[in-house]
């Protein structure tokens, strides 16, 4: 049997023990070919080809990753040149690439490399090399050219006023749009790698002369600090870069909204966006950025001010509703007028469990139907929401499970809950609300008002990248008003406190 077996198994080859990245090309193209073959595992990635031919009288190839890059370029502004070419001077083996890469090849990026380990990064970007005998480097092309979906309207921040277009998995496309945005030569975009094994490719976006120096120099040490192996994505990045993983706020924005990305680049904050990953990271975040929607700049500043006043009073009601009635319930009965206290406990009268198992319940039940509804195909998720709150609602309060008032409460608490434009916040204020109302079901008032100042102290203690994440209200700093309330365009005088003092941006607008 295990002959049988052994016959007809698939043997993988062996991964060599000294890299052959470290290695350098040498003068001969039979050599390197099977070099950079043995590199990228030819004999198992059937999707690497390497294309043989003559130029200048001499071996030549052409390789890629298909479906990374262009046929068409590599056959039109490579091959065909390269194969009718024929110089009109007797040329040595080591000036062969160079003459071709300077007369022949109409590929607009190129560069010289000479080192296996570059060379095979170009490769898995997207990017043809060329090969000939007697030259002892390859000449890197850009050739990507791979699906990538269209720009589209954002999903996560969906608006109704502004721009209609968000960011994809296309680190060039993200960076294009942030160009027509902000149409500046200030505007610098850094290109880096992250991931020790398997590295990633990763653009720090900022504007000169109105970022301040300090916070990029923390940005970029700490992404050029990182020593994962590999970094898959920018919400793994951003729990990378976090300094306080551990509070159940984010310190670092995401957005897809390359409206809302420039919006933060003018006032002096730092964009990381990543190839592969459809979003921008924004440094340093405070609390305000958070809980500030795209459209609100879009509107005039009467609504714009009412719009975020609501948005406000909706996120306290999803923070303190449940715990509050827990408490005056349970602890503080005298503090609720008694025509209301008596239909609240009617209600009750055949509920079989304690206010907070009840209310605990039905918080489990609402997150269950929201993440169903999440998880779902967006045809029927919407309908699943309703129809199972409902459903369920009727069935808990005619088995006597739940009480009406409840299903008033924890309907408000989600409704606030679902102002918050920031989806990650949403979670955090999710959490403190089940925390607060232990609280306020253990001490009442008194534990609601406790765990409250706990909350805020830590959170005004707490920075991200050097700001404090309640700044500019605690501690208190000179601030464009528009915070909270929006005031008219006019009065808008002071830039972000986040740019640098000598910002070319803000001398402007004096």
């Amino acid at each position: 049997m295990l002959s049988k077996i052994l016959k007809g198994a698939i043997f993988l080859p062996e991964i060599p023990n000294a890299p052959l990245e470290n290695r350098s090309l040498s003068a001969s193209l039979k050599e390197n070919i099977e070099l950079i073959k043995a590199v990228m595992q030819a004999d198992i990635n059937k999707d690497f080809v390497v294309r043989e031919f003559v130029s200048l009288e001499a071996d030549a190839c052409v390789a890629f990753l298909e479906g990374l890059s262009g046929n068409a370029l590599i056959d039109e502004y490579i091959l065909r040149p390269c194969m009718e070419h024929n110089a009109s001077k007797i040329l040595s083996k080591s000036e062969r690439a160079r003459y071709l890469l300077k007369n022949v090849i109409s590929i607009n990026q190129a560069a010289m490399e000479c080192t296996v380990d570059e060379i095979s990064a170009a490769l898995l970007k997207g990017m043809a090399i060329f090969m000939i005998d007697g030259c002892t480097e390859a000449i890197l092309l850009d050739t990507r050219q791979y699906e990538k979906r269209p720009v589209n309207a954002p999903k996560t921040e969906a608006v109704v006023l502004g721009p209609q277009e968000g960011f994809i998995e296309s680190l060039r496309t993200n960076l294009t749009l942030i160009r027509r945005y902000l149409a500046s030569t200030m505007l610098v975009t850094e290109m880096h790698s992250v991931g020790r094994k398997i590295s990633s490719q990763c653009a720090v976006v900022y504007l000169n002369g109105v970022v301040n120096t300090e916070i990029l120099n923390r940005v970029r040490t700490k992404l050029l600090n990182i020593s994962e192996p590999l970094v898959r994505n920018t919400g793994h990045l951003m729990q990378l870069m976090e300094e306080n993983p551990n509070l159940l706020f984010p310190q670092i924005l995401q957005t897809e909204r390359p409206d809302r990305a420039v919006a933060a680049l003018t006032d002096g904050q730092i964009l990381i966006l990543m190839d592969a990953s459809p979003y921008a990271l924004v440094f340093p975040t405070t609390i305000f950025d958070l809980i500030h929607a795209s459209d609100d700049s879009f509107m005039r500043w009467q609504y714009g001010s009412f719009v975020r006043i609501v948005r406000l009073l909706g996120i306290l009601i999803s923070l303190y509703l449940p715990a509050v009635y827990i408490a005056l319930t349970v602890h503080h009965s005298h503090m609720i007028p008694l025509g209301l206290l008596t239909s609240i406990a009617e209600t009750r009268v055949n509920v079989p469990f304690p206010i907070i198992v009840e209310v605990l319940f039905m918080e489990f039940a609402f997150y269950l139907i929201n993440e169903a509804g999440t998880r779902i195909p967006s045809q029927i998720g919407s309908a699943l929401g309703i129809v199972g709150a409902l459903i369920l609602g009727q069935a808990a309060v005619s088995a006597s499970i739940i009480s009406p008032i409840l299903i008033i409460i924890v309907a408000l608490t989600g409704l606030g809950n679902y102002v918050v434009p920031n989806y990650s916040l949403g979670i955090g204020i999710e959490i403190l609300r089940l925390l607060f109302l232990i609280a306020g079901g253990w001490l009442g008032l008194y534990g609601v008002v406790l765990a409250s100042f706990i909350t805020f102290g830590r959170l005004c203690a707490v920075s991200s990248f050097g700001v404090p994440f309640f700044a500019p209200v605690a501690p208190w700093r000179p601030h464009n008003p528009d915070l909270i309330a929006r005031l008219p365009a006019w009065f808008q005088k002071q830039f972000s406190f986040y740019s640098r003092e000598n910002s070319w941006l803000k001398e402007e607008k004096k």
